[in-house]
């Protein structure tokens, strides 16, 4: 029940004990007394008016408490019911979209691409050598590096753009009416960033990203199968860099573009 369907019912008990005094007072009382008691004396107008209003105060005394409590349950239940939302759909750590949430979103994405003929790319990134803070420094340390990270990516995407965690240290990002091209040097200024952000004690930290677009066809093993490449690539080559896999490339192939080498052609 919402607060106000239960504000509403609190309401009807209160004007239904008003209107079952007023009933009984101008109508009944004069009806069935007389048959049951010998001498009844009907009351005048105040003494009527005087029971109506003592009944509603009474009623209005009695119902503040359930109102009071009801509307504490209601609200706890309804906040317990949005933070279970929120965990069914968030990244406990991050804020993001878990990995349960961002595959829906992908889905969404598919089915929007197919009926619209609309574009849309993604970009899989994970953190370099991150196993090693952990070890180094401790999970909490590995922790703070992970919502420093976020907070990096969040600043440089888009409002439409969807971001979440992947996994331990990858993050999935969804570029809606976005090609390849433009996820490529998205993903290049976050490579960037990173490069240079001081993360305290830790010092720098680089990803290594894989960039690949929708094409007419795909579904999400597709789509996630190239980045995935496109991220293993970077890694083999060196870490600290993008890879772009179109659709219909083969993982190792020339068409993979590296960040390097679109780098040394400009």
């Amino acid at each position: 029940m919402n607060l106000k369907a239960f504000y509403a019912s609190i309401v009807t008990v209160f004007l239904s004990v008003i209107a079952l005094s007023l009933i009984w007072e101008f109508w009944l009382e004069d009806l069935l007394l007389p048959n049951l008691v010998s001498h009844h004396t009907p009351e005048n107008l105040v003494t009527r008016f005087e029971f109506v209003v003592t009944t509603a105060v009474f009623t209005f005394t009695a119902l503040i408490g359930p109102t009071v409590i009801g509307t504490h349950l209601i609200r706890r239940d309804r906040n317990l019911h949005q933070s279970m939302i929120r965990l069914s759909r968030e990244d406990d750590l991050t804020g993001l979209f878990n990995r349960r949430r961002t595959v829906e979103l992908i889905e969404n994405e598919i089915q929007r691409a197919h009926r619209y003929d609309t574009i849309f790319s993604v970009i899989l990134t994970d953190i370099d050598h991150f196993k090693a803070v952990n070890d180094r420094f401790g999970h909490q340390a590995g922790d703070k590096v992970l919502i420093e990270i976020t907070e990096v990516i969040r600043s440089m995407v888009r409002v439409t753009d969807l971001v979440g965690r992947w996994g331990g240290e990858e993050f999935l990002i969804i570029l809606p009416e976005t090609d390849i091209d433009g996820a490529f040097s998205l993903a290049e200024k976050i490579r960037t960033r990173l490069e240079s952000a001081c993360l305290g004690k830790i010092g720098q930290r680089t990803a290594s990203f894989g960039v690949t677009a929708f094409e007419d066809g795909d579904d999400i093993e597709a789509i996630i199968g190239r980045a995935d490449a496109g991220l293993y690539a970077a890694k083999r080559g060196g870490r600290n860099r993008v890879e772009k896999v179109p659709a219909g490339a083969t993982t190792g192939s020339a068409s993979a573009v590296s960040s390097a080498d679109r780098l040394g052609k400009s």
